[in-house]
């Protein structure tokens, strides 16, 4: 599969800057333009024979993080055997986490990798830990998950995506260029810049540049980075209910089209869209007074027969 591959702006590669917007609808495609013929080859050289070797052997890794509380270990066991029902690759699944008690134990388990951030950033910020110049004894092609994605289709386009590092495109303004990190694809130790950047930007210049979103500052820390295609990672909130929540109320959310992998944000996961209800141990503007009691919408019971082991 063909794409059109993204880059970060040239310029001091710490200096980040508020983003301007550009003629383009999708301003960092347009800075990619900057780059030259020889960067673009030297940067192909180093993933490309990667890309191939994983295309002859079939074989590429699975990796997810779990930290904390807020997942339970059935949200690993169930996204293990979603991806094992979903592929005809050989893949190696590992859970990088700190907790392995609940987890099947022909899943493996590796400590987190060594992260050092400020608890004032916000609580995603472990996932640049990925980019290590080693990741544990894995090497090669690599597809992170988060916890509460439901696996719908087959996943091996995923694996054939031709490009260096690839991300979902932001639903919301996607015309600033910024990526969802919910589903990830990059080669071990090609990115490691990313934690260099990372540690040499300052706390205000992530939080007023960046709004404390990790995703937003992996999407322009990164050398290069390519776009999913949008069919195939939809969004629960965004393609299965209407956007007004009164009709939401009164909706059954139905299956995306086409969706390859389901992706949750905000106060909904796979156990509360089952239910028609946001989850109460997530984000919730405060303030707002629950006018319709527990229930946003008619139970979406279709996803208990995706996320299951």
């Amino acid at each position: 599969m063909s794409h059109r591959s993204l880059a970060r702006a040239d310029g001091p590669p710490f200096k980040f800057q508020p983003f301007v917007r550009l003629k383009s609808p999708h301003p960092i495609e347009e800075s990619s333009l900057s780059r030259g013929a020889s960067e673009r080859q030297t940067s192909r050289a180093l993933w490309y024979p990667l890309f191939l070797r994983a295309q002859r052997e079939k074989r590429a890794n699975v990796v997810c993080m779990k930290w904390g509380t807020r997942y339970g270990p059935e949200f690993v066991n169930r996204l293990h055997a979603m991806v094992r029902r979903n592929t005809t690759w050989n893949i190696r699944f590992v859970c990088f986490t700190d907790e392995t008690i609940g987890i099947r134990p022909e899943i493996e388990c590796q400590p987190l990798p060594k992260f050092d951030c400020n608890p004032d950033l916000g609580a995603h910020w472990p996932k640049l830990s990925l980019f290590h110049r080693t990741l544990g004894d894995l090497e090669g092609m690599t597809l992170f998950l988060d916890l509460d994605v439901v696996v719908l289709d087959n996943i091996d386009p995923f694996f054939e995506y031709e490009a260096r590092f690839c991300m979902i495109r932001e639903w919301k303004d996607p015309h600033l260029g910024y990526g969802n990190s919910s589903v990830v694809r990059f080669f071990v130790g090609l990115e490691s810049t990313v934690l260099d950047r990372f540690y040499a930007t300052p706390k205000d210049v992530i939080i007023s540049s960046f709004k404390s979103k990790e995703q937003n500052f992996l999407t322009r820390a990164v050398d290069e980075v390519s776009f999913w295609p949008d069919a195939w990672c939809p969004a629960f909130s965004r393609a299965c209910l209407p956007r007004t929540r009164l009709l939401r109320y009164f909706s059954r959310p139905a299956p995306p089209k086409d969706g390859r992998i389901l992706v949750f944000y905000g106060a909904i996961t796979p156990v509360s869209a089952i239910r028609g209800q946001h989850d109460p141990a997530k984000r919730r503007r405060p303030g707002r007074a629950l006018l319709l009691g527990q229930r946003r919408f008619l139970p979406a019971k279709w996803i208990g027969e995706y996320w299951k082991e």
